[in-house]
């Protein structure tokens, strides 16, 4: 494998490209959705590298090596030595639920020799938890998925993926499939925020929109916790996302709101928040969420030794660099740390974190968290 990656930000540095030296098959973008929009870019791509694969999303800043960095696009460009991948996509339509969604995108992929799926999401449109379960439901048991969803900042305005075509798009669901007994893929999954105060029962919802707790209307519960943050909704809600339990022998999930609406006074989440569910508030500290980062790279690295990956994603939830602030970089230095220094760093900051917790558990979608993808052909 071998990889270059280049920091464009602004658009006179998209003729940067040229100087990129390899034959890629594969480029990797996340950034800003002003600069991913302007078509000149993928235009530049696609005439410079011929029929190069466009993979990526816009997000809520972008992870190069050990910096995190606003208003960019962190570009990666890879060529597989001796792997190959397949990459399709979809557009999400409101009449088509998510599930079928998620059904209808792996009919596209040939099944023979697929290792793993990495999978980048429209962060806003969809249900995120129904369409990772359906993925991870109709796939071989031996095939893993990790990816993330798009973001747009703190303004849950617009976000985009690339299609198959190579254009950044909304309302799109792009996924890469890797297939070769060569490719290795690593994962894990860490969190670090807490739980506190009296849990709540989920009295009435509809999968991913809760309506009331304990009978009490969400979003005037949620205001009258956030007190004055309450008018900086849905992006102060990132600081105090929701555990969220079905029974006591499930594995809390993390949910964070990306919207709100004022006449039924519903909060809507990434994932589903299933009536007759309990949940708690959650807070955390910033060695708490290092911690967190830390141990995605520990079980990451249990499935790829360290010095036996290459490439390295990091997909970090936006609610996390709300909080690091100016020590965001700290948590990636800790997975840098772990997982190896000569690992080439990519990621970016998202709405949603898709990945088992660990080796052996079904696939989630998490918020709140730090999902790192680790891959080689060693």
């Amino acid at each position: 494998m071998k990889i270059e990656k280049l920091v464009l930000k602004t658009k006179e540095e998209f003729k940067l490209v040229k100087n990129i030296k390899i034959n890629p098959n594969l480029i990797f973008l996340f950034g800003s959705r002003e600069l991913l929009v302007d078509e000149h870019l993928s235009q530049l791509l696609l005439e410079t590298f011929g029929s190069v694969k466009l993979f990526g999303c816009s997000s809520s800043g972008e992870i190069s090596g050990i910096e995190v960095i606003e208003n960019s696009i962190i570009l990666t460009a890879v060529e597989l030595e001796c792997s190959k991948v397949q990459m399709e996509s979809i557009v999400i339509d409101n009449q088509v639920d998510d599930h079928q969604l998620g059904t209808s995108l792996l009919k596209k992929f040939e099944k023979k020799g697929l290792k793993h799926i990495f999978i980048l999401s429209d962060g806003l449109n969809i249900n995120g938890a129904d369409l990772v379960y359906t993925l991870d439901d109709e796939l071989p048991k031996e095939v893993n998925i990790t990816g993330g969803m798009a973001a747009d900042g703190i303004h849950f305005k617009e976000t985009v993926v690339f299609n198959k075509h190579g254009k950044a798009v909304k309302n799109c669901i792009a996924a890469l499939g890797f297939y070769g007994d060569c490719v290795k893929v690593g994962y894990g999954s860490g969190g670090g925020y807490d739980s506190f105060g009296l849990e709540r029962m989920v009295t009435k919802s509809k999968a991913n929109i809760l309506y009331e707790l304990d009978g009490i209307p969400a979003l005037k519960y949620y205001k009258h916790f956030l007190g004055d943050m309450a008018e900086q909704l849905p992006a102060s809600g990132l600081l105090y996302p929701l555990s969220v339990r079905e029974n006591s022998l499930q594995e809390p999930v993390v949910r964070s709101v990306i919207a709100i609406n004022e006449e039924d006074q519903s909060l809507v989440f990434a994932g589903n928040v299933p009536e007759g569910s309990y949940v708690k508030l959650m807070k955390s500290n910033v060695d708490r969420l290092i911690n967190g980062a830390e141990d995605a790279a520990i079980t990451a690295s249990k499935l790829l030794p360290k010095n036996k990956a290459e490439l390295a994603f990091l997909i970090s939830c936006t609610g996390r660099k709300q909080v690091l602030k100016q020590l965001a970089e700290e948590e990636v230095e800790a997975v840098s740390d772990v997982i190896g220094n000569d690992v080439c760093i990519t990621g970016f900051y998202s709405y949603g974190e898709i990945s088992p917790f660990r080796k052996n558990m079904p696939c989630m979608l998490h918020n709140q968290t730090m999902a790192i993808t680790t891959i080689s052909e060693k």
